[in-house]
């Protein structure tokens, strides 16, 4: 692999067997400890960690001192309004590596790692904590899905007051409903993009986004979200996902065969203030490219871009059917489409029951004017008058509106979202209630307020454009 070594691995100099996987040092530093131990550093469960733990007060420390920074030189990059306006930013004017975040691209998941890995070294710097990791949000389990407490203390630099954080959040009272933080869709997915990538960042990325911020707070913003210090860790764990989902194995991996994937270079700011560049090849392997592992993960899959490799099989859509009926306007209401499907039940029986084929529900051309501030759950052959239970049989997955399909946020770049939902599990299920038409229903899922349902409010309306069902159909390679 063509890796500039020097620059991305973090090369270990000190090789001390079974040395400690996160280190934290204090006292004025030499060299950049990061490279001298044996081992990865390791980021680790922010639901682990007390409000005293180095981790918790480095974080608070390089907060602070970042945005004094932003107060004394606006053009330093490693000052905090910079760095967030990396990601994004609403202010006027041009500086490099502004507004270049990758969302509903290819790009996802290695361009937030390469913008992680630059943040945690700017964060070390500052923090006065040698081999400080950024901890990660593990809101797969149940007992973390409220907002963490060192986030809730208002005289700490990682609060955001009201209203760019919600109150519901700060105070402690929200949390975020399971079927926000599912992965379970996006983890079945073999296929990088679309696939895996696409369908983590749809549930439980967007959606999590969308629960912090609501209809007007930093997180909803796509380029205001960076603003707020939980947004790392978030995305922690987003990178997170991406180890385990190689780990599952079974055909996934990473583009390998994608020159434009491999070799496409972005622009970062380093602890030092160098400008400097990374390509997806670059961070394919944290461990050993990095130097970071997450705790409890297990063993990353490590990869090469030596050898042209080509996956296995091609993706081919076929589109079964198109919804005839006018846009679907989701708003506070339960919204039910109909779609006849007597001409294709039984090719439809027959796809999901094909290992190699994928049954699927697609929304496309879908927009808002402004942040909803809500996620939709969407069903499949719900029967009429039943409550909708995201434990149940019928819940195919979530829609929110976070980094596409938002035309306020979104003026020069705007492109409409498009959401896909894996019918396999479900069909046969769902043509029982009805044989000739099969019954979608949306409803508005607000987050849990001191943990039960509450009314959802919502911002604005969205509108799909396109409701579908069509077969992904997975052909294997010939050579």
């Amino acid at each position: 692999m063509e890796v500039n070594m020097k620059k991305h691995s973090r090369r270990r100099f000190i090789a001390t067997a079974g040395a400690a996987a996160s280190v934290a040092i204090f006292g004025p530093s030499l060299f950049d400890v990061s490279r001298v131990f044996a081992a990865p550093l390791t980021r680790r469960d922010i639901g682990a960690l007390s409000a005293s733990d180095p981790i918790i007060t480095g974080y608070k420390t390089a907060v602070t001192a970042m945005k004094a920074l932003s107060v004394s030189d606006p053009t330093d990059p490693r000052g905090w309004t910079y760095q967030a306006a990396i990601h994004g930013t609403h202010a006027s004017g041009s500086h490099i590596a502004w507004n270049t975040c990758e969302h509903h691209t290819k790009y996802f998941w290695s361009w937030h790692r390469m913008y992680l890995y630059y943040f945690e070294r700017i964060v070390r710097k500052y923090s006065g904590v040698y081999g400080w990791t950024l901890p990660y949000w593990n809101y797969s389990s149940p007992i973390q899905r409220q907002l963490p407490a060192v986030f809730r203390d208002s005289s700490s630099s990682l609060f955001v007051p009201d209203p760019n954080r919600p109150n519901v959040w700060n105070t402690g009272a929200a949390s975020l409903p399971p079927s926000h933080v599912d992965t379970s869709g996006g983890m079945s997915q073999v296929s990088f993009y679309p696939g895996g990538s696409s369908s983590l960042e749809s549930n439980p990325h967007d959606n999590v986004h969308v629960d912090i911020g609501g209809f007007s707070g930093w997180m909803g913003d796509i380029q205001a979200a960076a603003q707020d210090p939980v947004f790392y860790v978030h995305h922690a764990n987003i990178d997170r996902l991406w180890n385990l989902w190689k780990a599952q194995g079974g055909g996934r991996s990473d583009p390998l065969s994608d020159g434009s994937w491999k070799n496409t270079p972005f622009t970062f700011f380093d602890e030092n203030k160098t400008q400097d560049t990374m390509k997806g090849r670059d961070d394919l392997n944290a461990a050993a490219q990095l130097n970071y592992n997450y705790e409890g993960e297990p063993a990353q899959v490590t990869e090469s871009c030596i050898r042209f490799v080509l996956p296995p099989w091609i993706l081919q859509l076929i589109e079964l059917i198109r919804w005839p009926g006018p846009p679907v306007i989701c708003g506070a209401e339960r919204v039910s489409i109909p779609i006849d499907i007597k001409a294709i039940r039984q090719r439809m029986l027959s796809a999901a029951q094909n290992t190699s084929q994928t049954l699927v529900l697609r929304f496309d051309e879908v927009e808002a004017e402004r942040q909803p501030g809500v996620v939709w759950e969407v069903y499949v052959g719900l029967p009429a008058g039943k409550e909708p239970d995201p434990e149940g049989p019928y819940f195919v997955g979530t829609m929110a509106l976070c980094s596409a399909g938002l035309r306020s946020q979104m003026r020069h770049d705007f492109k409409p979202a498009e959401f896909e939902f894996p019918l396999n599990r479900v069909i046969a299920n769902a043509l029982r209630t009805n044989a000739d038409k099969l019954e979608v229903t949306i409803v508005p899922s607000p987050i849990l307020i001191n943990g039960k349902r509450t009314k959802p409010r919502v911002a604005a309306p969205a509108r799909i454009g396109r409701v579908s069902i069509a077969i992904e159909n997975q052909q294997k390679r010939t050579r």
